[in-house]
């Protein structure tokens, strides 16, 4: 028989707690949710620091937002690669990524994949950012791009293109020419025209670009009632954390008094 939903709930906060140890903060806090730096970049809800969790049960934030710290670098794991994360903006909910692999290459960085987001609640900034297009080692002149001399192939018959994605611009003939496409998110301050594609490219994909973050769907409820969103890797489920209690769904119903949570906790 399945333990009744309020005791799993309090084995779930014993684990919270003890998860967080001091970095947990008390309920008059200004918020419930552990707060770190890294750098000059402060980690917060809904973000998470990985290095931070002293058991990798429970965390207070979203699934995919935990961030590493390395040498003063917060780092970003999204699917298909890592990014340092140069700034996070709460208020604005925005943040901007650098892809790591191209900070060893800053005069002639190679892009090497899409940028992936998946299911994660992340999403273009459209007024901010831009999509230039690369493509590798074509056998045959493009009637689109400008050609990048320091990413040409080893063969000197085989040229590699960069072009900004416009709206209008037919880019439909490179398939049986080029090797591979490469499709790169970079901020639209930082590419003056795309006369300047060959001299700017590098500067701008250093520069990174920035995606929005959205409310996660399951935290939805969560928020709207002023809790923030927990993930238990024991349930493979996010819950509701509150001020004083943590909830299953949302911070509109009795549950587990964190102040009864502290006095079973031995010092």
């Amino acid at each position: 028989m399945s333990p009744p939903p309020h005791c799993f709930l309090s084995i779930l906060f014993l684990f919270f707690i003890k998860s967080h140890g001091d970095n947990y903060l008390s309920p008059s806090s200004p918020t419930i949710c552990p707060s770190h730096e890294c750098g000059t970049i402060p980690i917060k809800y809904p973000f998470w620091s990985k290095d931070n969790l002293v058991s990798n049960q429970t965390f207070c934030g979203y699934p995919d937002f935990g961030l590493t710290c390395s040498n003063g670098k917060a780092i970003l794991e999204l699917p298909r690669d890592s990014y340092y994360v140069e700034d996070i903006n709460y208020k604005d909910q925005t943040i901007t990524l650098v892809d790591i692999d191209v900070t060893t290459q800053r005069n002639c960085p190679r892009a090497r994949h899409n940028l992936s987001i998946d299911n994660l609640p992340l999403d273009y900034n459209s007024d901010l950012d831009v999509n230039i297009s690369f493509y590798f080692n074509c056998s045959s002149s493009l009637s689109f791009g400008s050609i990048v001399g320091c990413l040409g192939s080893s063969d000197k018959l085989l040229q590699s293109y960069v072009a900004l994605l416009v709206d209008g611009l037919d880019i439909s003939n490179w398939f049986g020419i080029c090797q591979e496409k490469v499709v790169v998110t970079v901020m639209k301050t930082n590419i003056p025209s795309s006369d300047d594609l060959t001299s700017g490219f590098a500067a701008a994909m250093n520069s990174g670009f920035v995606l929005d973050w959205r409310v996660l769907q399951d935290c939805r409820e969560c928020e709207a009632s002023q809790g923030y969103c927990g993930y238990s890797n024991l349930s493979k489920n996010v819950f509701c954390i509150c001020n004083d209690s943590i909830q299953a769904h949302n911070c509109g119903s009795s549950g587990m008094s964190l102040t009864v949570i502290y006095s079973f906790i031995p010092d």
